[in-house]
C-alpha cells in the first residue's frame, strides 16, 4: 500500500476518500501488482472449473500473459472487471489444452463483472488486505494497539468496554485496559477506514471522490465509514 497509517485523516474521525494517489493503471509491473488479488481471482476459477489444479492452471497462463504483455491496451476503468475478463480469458485458453474426453463441466457464466460471488469475493480481498496492514502497523507500534481494539470490537460489536479489554489483550503487545480502549477505538475505525479507502484508490483509474464513494457502495463495504466524516 502506497500510504502509511500515520497520515490517516486529518482528525481520529475524518477520512481523505483520495488520500492514495496510486493507481493500478500506474503499475510498474502488471504481473507483480495482480498478485495482490491471487486469492479471489482463484477462488472464483475454482469454483467455475470445479478443482483447484484447474484453476492453478488458468491463473498461471493469466500471470504468464501479464508478464509478457503488461496491462496492454486494456489499462482503464475497474481492476476487478479487467481481472474478471482475465480470468474468463484464461479459464477458456486451459480448457482449449485439455483433451475434450477428460474435461469436466465447465461454466463460465459466472465470470461476470457484477457477478454476486465475484464481487464477494473481491470484497473479501479489500478487507483482509485492510486487516493486515492495521495488524502490520501495530506490530512496528505497539503502544497504539488499533488493530487488536478494532477486531475486539468488530468480533463482539454488542461488548462492554471491560469484555473488549479481554478480548483486546488477547492479540495486543502490550496490556491494554478501559482508557486505552476508550482513547482509540474511534481512531481504530478511522484508520481502518482510511486504508480500505486507500485500497480501493488503487483498483480504480484517476477516481474522484464520488467514483470511490460508489465503490465502495457496490461492494457493500460502507458499513466501515458509518459515523466517519469523509472528504
Amino acid at each position: 500500500m502506497a500510504n502509511s497509517i500515520s497520515s490517516a485523516g486529518s482528525s481520529p474521525s475524518s477520512i481523505n476518500l483520495v488520500r492514495s494517489s496510486q493507481s493500478w493503471t500506474e503499475a510498474d509491473s502488471a504481473a507483480g501488482f495482480v498478485l495482490r488479488y491471487l486469492s479471489p481471482m482463484r477462488r472464483q476459477l475454482v469454483e467455475v472449473m470445479g478443482s483447484t489444479k484447474e484453476a492453478d492452471e488458468a491463473l498461471r497462463l493469466l500471470l504468464a500473459h501479464l508478464v509478457a504483455a503488461g496491462f496492454g491496451d486494456h489499462r482503464k476503468g475497474r481492476l476487478r472487471d479487467f481481472l474478471v475478463r482475465g480470468i474468463r480469458s484464461s479459464a477458456k485458453a486451459r480448457l482449449k489444452e485439455i483433451p475434450e474426453q477428460q474435461r469436466t463441466a465447465v461454466t463460465l457464466d459466472e465470470l461476470k463483472l457484477e457477478s454476486p460471488n465475484w464481487v464477494r469475493y473481491w470484497r473479501d480481498c479489500l478487507l483482509e488486505r485492510s486487516w493486515r496492514a492495521l495488524e502490520r502497523a501495530e506490530h512496528k507500534d505497539p503502544e497504539t494497539p488499533l488493530y487488536s481494539i478494532l477486531w475486539a470490537s468488530t468480533k463482539n460489536p454488542k461488548a462492554n468496554i471491560d469484555e473488549l479489554v479481554v478480548q483486546a489483550n488477547k492479540t495486543a503487545l502490550i496490556q491494554v485496559d478501559a482508557s486505552t480502549v476508550n482513547r482509540l477505538l474511534q481512531q481504530s475505525k478511522a484508520t481502518f477506514a482510511q486504508l480500505l479507502a486507500d485500497e480501493v484508490v488503487e483498483t480504480l483509474e484517476s477516481p474522484t471522490k464520488a467514483d470511490v464513494r460508489n465503490e465502495i457502495q457496490s461492494l457493500g463495504m460502507s458499513g466501515a465509514f458509518a459515523g466517519l466524516a469523509t472528504h
